[in-house]
């Protein structure tokens, strides 16, 4: 698969989002009510216009996902990793309330997830989430980009195609560092493993400092409760302990790509920023330079931008009313 199957996958992804949040709730109301079912359907329907694209291009699904092995004192690495630079994923989620409202929160609140079981809402987000978004964005948007253009581009893109599958400004945020990290992640060692366990652990300590702010505050309302001195205040902190954790997050990622066998690689995403040919084409020979910006890719993004400034949702509104 290249970039401009990947576009045209992004764009069904995003329209089938867009379906399910549409009529999801009036033919199966289960959706709403539940985080879990929720979550898993919006896993599913994004996942599926990916996987039909890749068969269609007849890819090797595994070796294209390339989960590759491993070596036990990378993955304990990778674990050090994530929590060098949650700092800085903290501070884009700080500096995106300036002007948006915190959907952890909102979320909390709308699945009442203090009732919940804690496993329920661990598989979910922690499992579940991690391995289909990972599969979807670093797995075959990022490989596929990567086919068509430099590392450096099809990194950056694919953060922004992940950012986006967020549908709203506040968890995209920290969504576009989250895919860059998790790119040169998979570059540093060259398994989607990497990616899948950096996610993981991100979205896992998410859940249970939530879990345990419902528990008790059932109510939300110490989450809601952000002011600007607060939201300052914060950032100035985050802004210092990123600049304090990142040097060292790259000092692990170095040594995660040696420990590897895969010493200069991070260095070169940087180094050779011009498109090379990769050695991994699909059966139908996609080994070749294509554009990254095209117009399915660029109908997605304004879909998105609309699903999160509400405009679209105000349009079907207004729709709905005129029909009634």
């Amino acid at each position: 698969m290249n970039a401009r199957r990947a576009n045209w996958a992004f764009l069904i992804t995003i329209i089938a989002y867009i379906l399910l949040a549409l009529f999801g709730a009036y033919f199966f109301p289960v959706i709403t009510n539940n985080i879990v079912i929720s979550n898993l359907a919006v896993e599913i329907v994004i996942f599926i216009p990916v996987l039909v694209f890749m068969l269609v291009s007849r890819e090797n699904l595994v070796g294209f996902w390339n989960f590759r092995k491993m070596k036990p004192g990378t993955v304990l690495m990778t674990g050090l990793f994530t929590f060098l630079t949650m700092p800085v994923m903290t501070l884009f989620n700080l500096l995106s309330q300036f002007w948006t409202k915190n959907e952890i929160s909102l979320m909390m609140e709308e699945y009442q997830m203090a009732d919940m079981p804690f496993w329920q809402l661990w598989i979910s987000l922690g499992v579940v989430a991690p391995v289909f978004e990972e599969v979807i964005c670093r797995g075959a948007f990022y490989r596929s980009y990567r086919r068509s253009a430099s590392a450096w581009k099809a990194m950056l893109l694919s953060a922004v195609v992940f950012a986006c599958l967020h549908m709203n400004f506040n968890q995209a945020a920290y969504a576009v560092v989250v895919g860059v990290f998790a790119v040169l992640l998979v570059e540093a060692t060259g398994s989607l493993w990497a990616s899948i366990i950096y996610h993981s652990v991100i979205n896992s300590s998410s859940c249970l400092l939530m879990y345990f702010a419902m528990k008790v505050d059932p109510q939300g309302s110490s989450t809601q409760a952000v002011t600007w001195d607060i939201l300052i205040m914060g950032v100035g902190i985050y802004l210092i302990w990123a600049a304090a954790t990142l040097p060292f997050a790259f000092a692990v990622l170095a040594w995660m790509g040696k420990h590897e066998g895969r010493e200069g690689v991070l260095t070169g995403i940087w180094r050779e920023r011009k498109w090379i040919p990769q050695p991994d084409a699909g059966k139908d020979g996609e080994m070749k330079k294509d554009k990254l910006i095209t117009v399915p890719l660029v109908l997605a993004l304004i879909l998105c931008l609309l699903v999160m400034t509400g405009i679209f949702s105000q349009a079907v509104m207004k729709l709905t009313l005129w029909l009634s």
